[in-house]
């Protein structure tokens, strides 16, 4: 009796590597983005509400990286001197911070900050994660050369 072809398809592995290299290509899902961005935005408002902490300023320092290195690349619409001033706000937020266990933004970094948030979702939705990837993996190398240490004014 002949064996019938219609059985499930087999997939190959290099076939399996050649669909994730071509998703390289494209910017991410909209439900990837927005699991992405919730922790961002959800540390946005802990700093408008006035209820920031070390964890929060951290997460937003980390965005504010990401965007300045995605901008470096050509995928951004923020002035990259704005997301420096940015850094060194921050940097003066975190020395405060360390000193009097107060994390207070002022008012013009948080309205900045809300920028950088946003710009880095439109990122998200319109940049290959191929880039996406590269931005993410020079913060990781910044994170294991400094650890927690990572000083905003030398980056």
């Amino acid at each position: 009796m002949p064996v019938s072809k219609r059985g499930r398809p087999r997939y190959h592995p290099s076939a399996q590597r050649a669909r994730r290299s071509k998703s390289l290509y494209l910017p991410l899902p909209r439900a990837d983005v927005d699991t992405l961005m919730l922790p961002f935005r959800i540390a946005l408002e802990m700093v408008r509400s006035g209820c920031a902490n070390e964890a929060t300023a951290r997460r937003l320092a980390s965005l504010v990286l990401l965007v300045r290195f995605l901008t470096e690349a050509g995928h951004g619409q923020l002035d990259v001197n704005d997301l420096r001033n940015a850094e060194r706000t921050l940097a003066e937020i975190f020395d405060i911070g360390h000193q009097s266990e107060m994390w207070s933004f002022p008012e013009p970094a948080t309205e900045t900050l809300k920028q950088i948030v946003n710009e880095h979702e439109r990122q998200l939705f319109e940049t290959r994660l191929e880039a996406i990837a590269a931005a993410s993996a020079r913060l990781d190398a910044l994170i294991e050369k400094h650890g927690t240490a990572l000083d905003l004014r030398t980056v």
